[in-house]
C-alpha cells in the first residue's frame, strides 16, 4: 500500500484560525493523517468538536466515493495539547505522544489492508508552526510610544513563544522529520517522494513598521531569522528537511483581536493590495499546503507573500 503522509500543525485555536485553514487544506491535498494541536483545557472541548465534525465530513465523503480516496482507507484528523511556553510539553509532544499515536494510525493502516509494510514507520512528514502571542499591555497599549515602554518580561514573552518555539519544536521534531535514516527509500524518491517540511506562519510587520504591530514586529523579525537559519542547518544532506515562513495578509482571526485597531490595519492592508481586498484564511491554508507539500521540494529558506501584494506596494 501507499505510504501515509503525516503533518503536525501547531496552534489551532477555532475553526476561524490560520492553523485549522492549514490543517484542511493539507487534508485536501497529499497528506492523510493530519495532528493539530491546542493550547490548553480551555481550548479542548472546542478542538475535539471541530475534528470530530472533520472526521465525520471526510467518511461521509469516502462513502460517497466523490473523492478518489484509497479504499477503506480514510484520512483522519486527531488533536493533542501543547502549551509552547512549556518546554517539557514540547518533548513530550515529540518524543512520546506523536510516536505513539503514529504508531497507534499504523496499526490500524495494516488491519484496514491486511499488511504489516506500513507498521514501523513513525514519521511526520510536515511541521507547521502557527503559534505568536505577545502580552495584551504589550499590543492593546495606548502608549504615545508603545514599542520604546515595551517590558524585558513582555519582549520576552513576545520572542519566546512566537520564535522560539519554532526553534525548539524543530530540534525535537528532528528525528521524526528527517530523511536521516538509510531505510527511508522515499526520501530518495524525489520528485514524487518524500519531502519533508517545516513551514511558519509570519507576517509584514517583522520588515516592515506596521502600526500597533508593536512588539509582534520584532518577534516576526525573530522568527523569520530563524527560519533562515534552521533551512541553512537541516535543508542539506542527510536530514534534507525544508523550512520556509509564509507571510499572510491580515485575517480575522482570535490572535488579530490582540492587535489594537486591527480592522483599521485590515483596511489599510485592502486599500493598498492589489487585489484590493483581504487575501483568506483558505487561501493561506493552500499556501501552507503546497509549501509544506513535495510539490515545492526545490523550496527551503524562503519568506513567501500571500497578502495580495499588500507587500510590493511602494506607496
Amino acid at each position: 500500500m501507499s505510504i501515509q503522509r503525516t503533518a503536525l500543525v501547531v496552534g489551532v485555536s477555532n475553526k476561524r484560525s490560520l492553523a485549522w485553514s492549514s490543517a484542511i487544506a493539507l487534508l485536501q491535498g497529499e497528506f492523510d493523517h493530519v495532528i493539530v494541536t491546542y493550547q490548553n483545557d480551555r481550548f479542548k472541548s472546542s478542538i475535539e468538536g471541530l475534528v470530530a465534525k472533520q472526521n465525520d465530513f471526510m467518511n461521509n465523503i469516502q462513502a460517497t466515493a466523490r473523492l478518489p480516496l484509497p479504499a477503506h482507507v480514510p484520512k483522519l484528523v486527531t488533536c493533542l495539547s501543547c502549551d509552547v511556553s512549556e518546554e517539557s510539553e514540547i518533548q513530550s509532544l515529540f518524543h512520546e505522544r506523536i510516536p505513539f499515536l503514529l504508531h497507534d494510525r499504523n496499526e490500524q493502516m495494516a488491519r484496514i489492508s491486511s499488511s504489516s509494510s506500513s507498521s514501523s514507520r513513525i514519521k511526520l512528514d510536515a511541521l507547521v508552526h502557527s503559534v505568536a502571542f505577545a502580552p495584551s499591555q504589550a499590543m492593546k497599549s495606548s502608549s504615545e510610544f508603545p514599542l520604546l515602554n515595551t517590558t524585558l518580561e513582555e519582549y520576552n514573552t513576545a520572542h519566546s513563544i512566537s520564535a522560539h518555539s519554532l526553534l525548539s519544536m524543530s530540534k525535537h521534531a528532528l528525528p521524526l522529520l528527517s530523511c536521516s535514516d538509510t531505510h527511508d527509500a522515499d526520501c530518495e524518491a524525489f520528485p514524487t517522494g518524500r519531502s519533508p517540511s517545516i513551514t511558519a506562519l509570519t507576517y509584514l510587520g517583522s520588515a516592515r513598521a506596521v502600526r500597533n504591530y508593536n512588539i509582534m514586529g520584532p518577534a516576526k523579525a525573530s522568527l523569520e531569522a530563524c527560519v533562515r537559519g534552521i533551512a541553512m542547518e537541516i535543508s542539506p544532506p542527510p536530514h534534507k528537511i525544508r523550512v520556509n515562513a509564509i507571510s499572510a495578509g491580515p485575517v480575522n482571526t482570535l490572535a488579530a483581536r490582540g492587535i489594537r485597531d486591527f480592522n483599521g490595519l485590515k483596511h489599510e492592508a485592502e486599500e493598498r493590495s492589489f487585489l484590493k481586498r483581504s487575501v483568506t484564511a483558505e487561501e493561506v491554508g493552500s499556501m501552507v499546503e503546497f509549501v509544506a507539500g513535495s510539490r515545492a521540494s526545490g523550496v527551503t529558506g524562503q519568506v513567501l507573500f500571500c497578502d495580495g501584494g499588500y507587500s510590493s506596494y511602494g506607496g
